[in-house]
């Protein structure tokens, strides 16, 4: 009887420390491919947030489009500049979509930007 009470005493200690991991860490998530935490998406918008980035955009734009894509809900974190409805928002960008990020070299970055070119630009870890 002393063996099974210890056996189910282990048991139940491994459970409450893999569910511990489970829900508190992404422990489960690296070693199994599933996803318990925060969206990358999530992630890097609020990066970009916190810095005050601004994306340039226009209803016409396809690309622009894209990139709201390439975010899904998590884009409306993100300041977005119109500049279809009122070009005196953006007298200095010349093409769009446009990223304007403080903490990049360039601070004014022209094209359609993948989640890791935008994590990159803004050291975003």
């Amino acid at each position: 009887m002393q063996k099974k009470f210890q056996v189910l005493i282990t048991f139940v200690i491994l459970v409450a420390l893999i569910t511990g991991l489970y829900m508190f860490t992404n422990w489960f998530s690296i070693i199994t491919g599933y996803f318990t935490g925060e969206s990358e998406q999530a992630v890097v918008a609020q990066c970009l947030q916190d810095q005050g980035a601004e994306f340039y955009t226009s209803e016409y734009c396809a690309d622009c489009a894209r990139q709201e894509e390439e975010f899904g809900v998590s884009f409306d974190m993100i300041s977005k500049v119109d500049c279809g409805k009122d070009k005196e928002l953006c007298p200095n960008i010349r093409e769009l979509p446009a990223w304007y990020i403080p903490n990049s070299e360039a601070k004014i970055n022209y094209g359609f930007k993948t989640l890791n070119e935008l994590k990159e630009l803004g050291n975003c870890e």
